[in-house]
């Protein structure tokens, strides 16, 4: 499963509502065996994929020299 733009809005941050979200997506993709893949444009969000059971596969590097980091997270 490729999960794309997953981002919470700023008034809301910090409430774990992002997190709760991607938990919910994850049992659904555990449900049926599947596994994911994301790309964290923020590497401040790095260690929470990590928490959850992302692990970085690549980078990605920008013209601009922003960092994108391709995770994956394996059929649980």
């Amino acid at each position: 499963f490729y999960l794309s733009l997953f981002a919470t809005h700023d008034d809301h941050r910090g409430k774990g509502l992002g997190m709760g979200l991607l938990r919910e997506n994850l049992a659904r993709i555990d449900a049926l065996g599947g596994s994911a893949y994301l790309e964290s444009s923020n590497p401040a969000n790095n260690d929470r994929y990590a928490s959850v059971g992302f692990a970085p596969r690549d980078q990605i590097v920008q013209a601009s020299g922003h960092v994108i980091t391709t995770m994956w997270r394996p059929a649980q």
